[in-house]
């Protein structure tokens, strides 16, 4: 089923058993994206829906690779507070695709290329399981509702490339 079929017409209703990237075996990063990987002094993987907005990029051939070299400059934000997606069926899709719908299920999706996920405070919990997916937990409010909240995650995440503490 196409994803807008699934998203539009079926309101993500039928439960899912697999999420495949039609033609990804075929595709190839557009000009530049590798060179800009290897190159960038931080990459951030926003908090968005793991499986099909990441998800797609990872599964692009050699993205993946080019982010697991460069792993200790990868952030990810996670996407879920509380195990709850914000916007979106992610954690429902996790779910029913048997994925632990948390904190901790997130970073095992990208613990391979991504050394930091900050999470938000009501995750506190999940510390521990991320450490020991040898990721760093960074926890401050992630909810980003106003202007002023969106500015505060930025600077935590600037903060996290230019060495200082979050």
């Amino acid at each position: 089923m196409h994803l807008q079929d699934y998203f539009v017409r079926r309101k993500c209703e039928p439960s899912l058993r697999g999420i495949e990237f039609s033609g990804i075996a075929e595709a190839r990063p557009a000009l530049g994206v590798i060179e800009t990987i290897e190159q960038a002094d931080g990459i951030i993987i926003t908090p968005s829906n793991p499986l099909i907005s990441i998800g797609p990029i990872l599964a692009v051939p050699g993205v993946r690779a080019a982010l697991r070299r460069r792993r200790e400059r990868v952030v990810a934000v996670c996407p879920l507070v509380g195990g709850k997606s914000l916007k979106g069926p992610s954690d429902s899709m996790m779910a029913q695709l048997g994925y632990d719908v948390s904190a901790a299920g997130v970073a095992q999706l990208y613990a391979d290329f991504c050394s930091v996920m900050v999470i938000d405070d009501a995750d506190v919990n999940q510390a521990p399981a991320l450490k020991a997916l040898d990721m760093k937990p960074v926890i401050c409010p992630t909810v980003m509702r106003t202007l002023e909240d969106k500015e505060r995650l930025a600077q935590v995440l600037l903060r996290l490339f230019e060495g200082e503490p979050a």
